[in-house]
């Protein structure tokens, strides 16, 4: 493994989502205190709609990368750029027809969801200009293939971490000296994807000059390739849509747009912990692409191992120090607003993720092998089943908000533990059960710091942030602890301590 760029790659994904976080963390209570929590849920649902039309675009974004990054490592650019250009004229032509879909949703937006009459126009100015960032991104988002197929990852995370200073720049600017309004955070969003869409432009010249648009280089069969592989992503996209992406739409319209907002700011924590938590297993994604063209069986099995335990011990810290310390957290964070309500969402919430901590490299063998069809069919599956169970529950129980939070985190858990294991062995062409063993010890390392961390939270009661990050501290050092003794072996805990001393002596 190249650790010097790994190495690399995992500060700078690490600061970029730290700083989003922490954007995240100061703006969010700034945000609800200006404009309310029922104005807030909006933003999550605006994003949530755009997100929607991704089921139309994934199918050829989701493989770009893929394709591209497999043709120049095996020197073959002309296919490269084949791809390239198909891809970027492809995407083009999805903006000018979704475009069409996001003016009528425009118009009708009001009959769609409920929205309180003393802000619709705000809320309708929000997806106005949500609707403008999506095809800004979509038109541009070829761009940012050159990063990964160098496996410059670095560089990706640097552009974010402009974008997140830019973001509250407007945001602080616009809140300041002009009345509060909510699609001002639209705005922020449109100008982060603005700076986005030309850094990478920009970086892609000139980290892979050879790799060019050109409109003679668009190919059908190309066209087909993206097609044909990336179909299965956009149903994928729609089964996640189903699964979790309708949480805030389902309370908006069922329980109201108040009860919205609860569980919007009740998701916004975990959410942005997710994203931290993706960030390492994401990183090592471009090496394995690349280990797999390469074809060698046997290395790429021995760092997928590897990286499944050292991504386990690192993102199960932070998991388990949400669970243990997150009623102490919604009241320093969002005190007017906390509530034991909320707290237990956010906790059925972060269920999933107990489940997933361990397997999340896994789920990148599907797009590596182009083996998307059975995944994307049972998640499709059990977003059915999700949207069924919820809608039953709200309608036949009490348990409302309860419902919406927990139905897909225990759907999910099924498929982390059973589907995923299975089905990556499957397409590696292992035994079946290879990754069971290993799931087994990464949950009794999740247990086992759950309840120190729990532990430590009843001896030492946190009133202020200073309290809460000295807290934070020991149960990472104590994470890293258990977590080395429980999954690693010999090599393996040598491998890791290299990584760790790179990391804080770069940091």
């Amino acid at each position: 493994m190249k650790r010097k760029q790994v190495v690399l790659n995992i500060i700078a994904n690490l600061i970029s989502v730290l700083v989003s976080m922490l954007i995240s963390f100061f703006l969010t209570p700034y945000i609800v205190r200006n404009i309310g929590k029922e104005a807030f849920s909006f933003v999550p649902i605006s994003s949530n709609f755009t997100s929607y039309m991704t089921v139309l675009t994934i199918s050829l974004t989701s493989m770009t990368s893929r394709f591209v990054t497999l043709k120049i490592h095996k020197n073959d650019m002309e296919s490269a750029n084949e791809f390239y250009s198909t891809s970027f004229y492809a995407n083009l032509a999805l903006s000018g027809i979704i475009s069409i879909l996001f003016v009528i949703i425009y118009f009708f937006l009001d009959k769609i969801i409920n929205i309180p009459s003393g802000i619709l126009t705000d809320v309708k100015m929000l997806f106005a200009i949500m609707f403008v960032s999506f095809i800004i991104n979509l038109s541009t988002t070829s761009f940012s293939v050159a990063a990964f197929c160098m496996n410059r990852l670095d560089v990706s995370s640097t552009i974010s971490i402009i974008g997140s200073f830019a973001r509250v720049f407007v945001i602080f600017l616009t809140f300041t000296f002009l009345q509060p309004k909510i699609y001002y955070i639209g705005l922020s969003i449109l100008v982060v994807t603005i700076i986005q869409g030309l850094s990478n432009l920009l970086i892609s010249k000139r980290i892979i000059p050879k790799l060019k648009i050109s409109f003679n280089k668009v190919k059908i069969k190309a066209l087909n390739e993206l097609f044909s592989s990336g179909i299965w992503n956009s149903f994928n996209a729609l089964s996640y849509i189903l699964l979790t992406g309708l949480d805030l739409v389902i309370a908006n319209i069922m329980l109201g747009s108040s009860a919205a907002g609860t569980l919007a700011v009740a998701k916004t924590a975990p959410m942005a912990l997710q994203t931290l938590i993706t960030v390492v297993p994401t990183t090592f994604s471009p090496y394995l692409t690349i280990l797999y063209a390469k074809e060698d069986s046997k290395a790429f099995l021995s760092e997928l191992m590897y990286i499944l335990k050292f991504t386990s011990i690192i993102i199960g810290i932070p998991i388990a120090g949400f669970i243990a310390l997150n009623s102490a957290f919604f009241k320093l964070w969002v005190p007017s607003v906390a509530s034991s309500e909320m707290s237990i969402l956010a906790l059925l919430t972060m269920i999933s993720m107990v489940a997933s901590f361990s397997i999340m490299p896994l789920t990148f063998i599907f797009t590596i092998t182009n083996r998307l069809k059975w995944p994307s069919i049972f998640i499709f599956l059990t977003g059915i089943l999700n949207v069924s169970i919820e809608l039953l529950l709200i309608s036949k129980t009490n348990l409302g908000l309860y419902a919406i939070a927990g139905t897909s985190s225990v759907l999910e858990i099924f498929r982390c533990l059973v589907f995923v294991p299975i089905y990556s062995a499957q397409c590696l062409n292992l035994k079946r059960t290879i990754f069971f063993n290993f799931i087994k010890r990464s949950l009794i390392y999740m247990v086992t710091i759950i309840s120190i961390f729990s532990l430590i939270a009843s001896i030492f009661p946190i009133h202020s942030w200073i309290q809460m990050i000295l807290n934070a501290s020991i149960m990472s050092i104590i994470g890293i602890l258990v977590g080395t003794s429980i999954t690693l072996n010999d090599e393996e805990k040598k491998k890791t301590k290299i990584i760790l001393k790179n990391l804080a002596r770069k940091s």
